[in-house]
């Protein structure tokens, strides 16, 4: 079987196990291993991937969050693609053993949260303005006591950094990392 024969050839393992394909890598980044596997498999293989994890008793528990993971993408219409449950923003926080939250939080607002750092720019509160008001950028202006042209050259650099903030699974993710930012910083 070319699952078996890959995970030869990476240094890992194989295994059926309750009608799916196990596999065991080497390595640090489940999102790069589980399209590496795509790949390699090609047709329309689903992979769900977890971890890393650590020595053989934290085995067990990758297994699980790799099969939840499986079974997210299935559900959610994406057989044929693969992913971690990094991949999968807040689903991710929730399928994850870990539930790491600032985890999930520096993923989909990072790049805004470092411009802002470095520039002292305010995008993050744009962003947060901009989805509050329902997507409205005067409405937003107005929230943040600036100009419309102001949000608008705004949302033009986060729509630099990030270009699918609009699209509505993204948006949810996002609308999610501002609130739990907030939360964060209140705390």
């Amino acid at each position: 079987d070319r699952a078996g024969a890959y995970a030869r050839r990476a240094g890992g393992l194989s295994a059926d196990h309750d009608g799916t394909t196990v596999l065991l890598l080497p390595g640090a980044d489940p999102s790069a291993a589980a399209r590496t596997v795509r790949a390699e498999l090609g047709g329309s293989v689903t992979v769900g991937a977890a971890g890393p994890v650590s020595g053989p008793a934290a085995v067990p528990a990758g297994h699980q969050e790799a099969r939840r993971c499986l079974r997210a993408l299935c559900a959610l219409g994406a057989t044929g693609r693969a992913a971690s449950v990094r991949e999968l923003g807040f689903l991710g926080v929730l399928l994850s053993d870990r539930h790491d939250v600032r985890g999930f939080v520096d993923a989909a607002l990072g790049p805004l949260l470092e411009h802002d750092r470095d520039r002292r720019t305010e995008l993050i509160s744009t962003l947060d303005a901009y989805y509050e008001t329902g997507g409205s950028p005067l409405y937003a202006a107005e929230k943040l006591h600036v100009h419309p042209n102001t949000v608008a050259r705004r949302l033009d650099r986060i729509r630099e950094l990030l270009p699918d903030f609009k699209e509505p699974d993204r948006a949810l993710d996002l609308q999610l990392a501002l609130r739990l930012l907030r939360v964060r910083d209140a705390l």
